[in-house]
Formats: structure tokens, sequence, C-alpha cells
């Protein structure tokens, strides 16, 4: 048992250190969002709570100067959220830190964002981290290009700002996103049980940007099952030894 543990373990941390950028769901699914505070490109201060209205929160992450991927995103949101039925709110998040509520003005008016149910603003400094960090999206400047590299990443919360669920790319299924708005209006997050123990053997190290194991975390499991393993010895396992040295 301790062995085949060891192995799960070993096998989620390669994955788990990989230096890329993809977001990594299973690691933040059911956790709660901070309730950060964010400025509107109307230059509005407002929280999460608040943008989400007591809806499931269509979350994604763009900037203004990005002229490939984010109005890829903007587009495919759009195509999708029309089949939706259920009530719902969009935030992108600007996570460009030099851009301006003028710059969120021109993307809204170039990107012909004008549903009342959508909302465009800026993150900035420690509320900019804790929310990337929350929902694992990480990104990079790349000086060469002036550009960043990012995942292309639509992330579903529950009303209370719990993650949901998650739709890569620039193109959702409205099928599959109905599910998850209506699973996230629920509360519900699918995770496997024995996969969600494993991975709480996981913490993110803000100092590195990746996850590393918590091994406090698995003392305790492994303290909790060695005397289990021993009660199953010398209740069952002894006898069925016995019994087979025996037929030996």
């Amino acid at each position: 048992m301790a062995p085949l543990l060891a192995l799960l373990l070993l096998l989620l941390l390669k994955g788990a250190t990989a230096q890329d950028i993809t977001p990594k769901p299973e690691f933040v699914l059911g956790k709660e969002v901070p309730n950060i505070t964010l400025v509107t490109h109307e230059g509005k201060r407002v929280t999460l709570k608040e943008i989400a209205g007591g809806h499931p929160l269509l979350l994604s992450f763009i900037y203004t100067k990005c002229t490939s991927a984010c109005p890829m995103i903007v587009s495919g949101i759009k195509e999708a959220v029309s089949r939706l039925s259920k009530p719902y709110r969009v935030l992108l998040v600007d996570f460009d830190e030099r851009d301006t509520v003028q710059d969120l003005k021109k993307f809204v008016k170039r990107r012909e964002i004008y549903a009342g149910n959508w909302v465009v603003a800026l993150a900035k400094g420690e509320d900019l981290k804790r929310l990337t960090r929350a929902v694992d999206f990480r990104f990079f400047y790349d000086k060469d290009t002036d550009m960043f590299a990012h995942p292309n990443v639509l992330v579903i919360l529950s009303p209370d700002l719990k993650i949901s669920g998650y739709m890569m790319g620039v193109r959702y299924d409205p099928r599959k996103l109905s599910l998850l708005v209506e699973k996230a209006r629920l509360g519900e997050v699918s995770l496997n049980p024995i996969k969600g123990i494993l991975l709480k053997c996981f913490r993110y190290d803000p100092v590195t940007g990746t996850y590393v194991i918590d091994w406090s975390f698995v003392a305790m499991i492994i303290g909790g099952l060695i005397p289990i393993l021993g009660m199953a010895y010398f209740l069952f396992l002894r006898d069925l030894i016995a019994k087979l040295r025996g037929v030996a």
C-alpha cells in the first residue's frame, strides 16, 4: 500500500512540476477563489461576488494589446453563451498591469461587448496574484515581441466563487458549457475522491510557481495507514498467511 502511494505521488509530482503554463484544474477544483476587488471598464471598483450577483461566473483572462488568442476567446465565449438559458455572468480579467481603464473601454468597443451581464475589468498587484494563483493561471512577458504567453482557458465559478469547471482553448462546446454552468449553479464539482486525496498531498509554492509535496499531509496519511494496515494484518492476513504456509 505504502509503495503504491509513493509511486502515485511521484507520478503526480512529475506532472505538477512540469515547466509549462498549462492550468492544472485537478489541483484547484472545488477551492474558493478570493473575493478580490477589480476596476471595470467604466472605472467602477467592484468585487468578484458583486460581479457574479448570485449567478455562475464565467471567468477568462485577456489583455487589450493581444491580437491573436484574446479576440478569439471573446468570440468563442459569445458564441457559446448565446445558447445558454440559465442565468450567468461573464468576467474578462485584464492581467496586463500596464493597461488602463481607457484601454479597457477601447477593447470593449472594438470587440463589441455590449451585453449587460458581461464585465471587463482590471486586476492589479496583490489582487491579480491572488486570483491567478487561485485558478492556476500562469503567464509570462516576452520582451522581444512585447506580448504575453498565456493559456486560453474559461473557468466556471459557482455563485459563492468556488471553482466548478474548466474549458480549454478558444472555442467552447455550448452543451458542455451549459452542463458546467448548471453544475456551478448547484455548487457541484466532479473530482474522484481517491484523486482528491492524492492531490491534497501537494501545495502551491508561490516562489517557484509550481506544486510541491506537502510532506506534513503525506506524513499524516501514512501515519493513519500504519495502524489500519497493522489491524488488517492481525485480523485477517496473519491467519491467511499461516494457512498458505500450511498448504505449501
